[in-house]
Parts: C-alpha cells; sequence; structure tokens
C-alpha cells in the first residue's frame, strides 16, 4: 500500500507523544520527570487554538513519518516590523 499522509488528530496524541519521547532520547536528553503530561497538554491546547499543526505519514496504519510546526508571533524588533498584513524586512 502507498503512504498516504493525514493531519494528526486527537486519537493519535499519545502515540505522537511516545515519538516526541522516542527523538529526545535519540537527541541525548536525559529523563529526570515524567514529560507526558506537559506534552499532552501542549499539543492539546495548541492544536485547538490552531498555533500547532502535525501532519503523519501512515503506511497500513502505522505511522512512518511526522511534521511538525508551531505558530508563534514575536515583538516587533529593528530590522523586522510588521506592517499592515505582512512583514517588512530592512535589509
Amino acid at each position: 500500500m502507498a503512504v498516504q499522509y493525514r493531519k494528526l488528530t486527537e486519537k493519535e496524541i499519545d502515540h505522537f507523544i511516545e515519538m516526541r519521547i522516542c527523538q529526545l532520547r535519540e537527541e541525548g536528553a536525559t529523563e529526570d520527570i515524567d514529560i507526558r503530561p506537559a506534552l499532552a497538554d501542549y499539543y492539546n491546547r495548541h492544536m485547538a487554538d490552531g498555533t500547532f499543526v502535525s501532519w503523519l505519514a501512515v503506511d497500513e496504519d502505522i505511522i512512518v513519518g511526522t511534521s511538525g510546526m508551531s505558530f508563534i508571533e514575536k515583538p516587533p524588533y529593528f530590522g523586522f516590523v510588521k506592517n499592515g498584513n505582512f512583514m517588512q524586512y530592512n535589509l
């Protein structure tokens, strides 16, 4: 079967969290706390308000790849000013 792509939903959050923890371990993070509740809170809140989205690559009900993007807004600073509906870069 071909790989299919779908948006992450609440149904896959627990599995997504376990994959995130595996990623953190592979990057060398030490586990001094159970981060699962904080990750669940983060993903549920930010998926609900649209500031986090993720797409899954699925092959026969097995997640074989993920993506994730967090949307944030920063206050203006020199060289980067929000002007109307576009960002103005001063080069």
